[in-house]
């Protein structure tokens, strides 16, 4: 089992309880060169941090990497990782915010899941309830989870089963104009994010709109997504009007919309596999996914 490090510094105590919460689960965590490091903004140089990635990817006994935390820096290695070396053997990719235009790059490129799912050194450090850590061993190793309860659905999801995608909405938006923007065209869309005001949140999603992102969206699926200038962000649970009334105003109001599940930048953090198949139950207020493409048991 992989950590890697690529993007803010990483406390070393937390980092410690993490690699902790690894094994709990049975896995024995095998740590990037470059974990421990501490440049600015960043757990180490843009070299160190790829190279520290890299020699995880290069060891055929690592199943699956997961990340040892958000903050910023992904965006600056996009362009130079080594997607030959991404793609030699299938593996699960683990994590979320600041990791999203990684997770979504490799399911476009390599057709395979990967897991919007805990960072080591926030959720594994603070320990999993035991519904997660079952969520993630089932996730691991290519098991369907269980339905996730949402706080509330809305419109049509009866013909509504295609792959999830998207993430952290402040990520995703920072991929617009690149070669990494991603498109939700036949897929539910899957957002979430914290600390971000009203205004902000409603720019965003109309940055998603104006730039195509969202055109042909099969349904919209909302994490946590409370505007930090009306109450605090929190536990998942009913989306406020003022955001469903923005999220609306960006997809229309003929897509299927539902809200309220427990995945990101929130506890508990359920894992979600990004590119499998997913649908919503309205009546019984539940997100079905099935799991498709690439399974490798960590």
């Amino acid at each position: 089992m992989g950590v890697a490090a690529l993007s803010g510094p990483v406390d070393t105590e937390t980092l410690g309880r993490g690699l902790d919460g690894l094994r709990t689960l049975g896995y024995e965590p095998v740590l990037a060169t470059n974990s421990r490091s501490n440049d600015g903004l960043f757990a180490g140089s843009d070299h160190e941090r790829l190279e520290g990635l890299h020699t995880l990817l290069a060891s055929s006994e690592i199943g699956a990497v997961f990340f040892a935390r958000g903050g910023h820096g992904l965006l600056r290695l996009l362009p130079r990782l080594d997607w030959d070396l991404v793609a030699a053997r299938p593996r699960w990719f683990v994590g979320y915010s600041d990791v999203t235009p990684l997770l979504l790059e490799v399911v476009a490129r390599c057709g395979w899941v990967t897991l919007h799912g805990p960072l080591v050194a926030v959720e594994l450090a603070a320990g999993l309830e035991r519904p997660e850590a079952q969520a993630l061993d089932d996730a691991l190793r290519g098991r369907s989870p269980a339905p996730l309860a949402l706080a509330g659905a809305s419109g049509d999801w009866a013909s509504v089963g295609a792959p999830l995608t998207g993430g952290c909405l402040s990520m995703l938006v920072a991929t617009l104009g690149t070669p990494y923007a991603f498109s939700a065209a036949e897929s539910v869309l899957f957002l979430e994010d914290i600390d971000e005001p009203l205004y902000r949140i409603d720019r965003m999603l109309q940055q998603l709109k104006l730039s195509g992102a969202l055109e042909g969206v099969a349904g919209v699926v909302l994490g946590e997504l409370t505007p930090s200038d009306l109450t605090p962000a929190g536990e998942t649970g009913d989306a406020p009007a003022v955001i469903l009334e923005a999220v609306r105003a960006a997809v229309g109001d003929e897509t299927p919309l539902a809200w309220g599940c427990p995945s990101g930048h929130c506890r508990p953090n359920y894992p979600l596999p990004l590119g499998g198949k997913t649908t919503v139950d309205p009546v019984r207020e539940l997100l079905v996914i099935e799991m498709h493409g690439a399974r490798k048991s960590a």
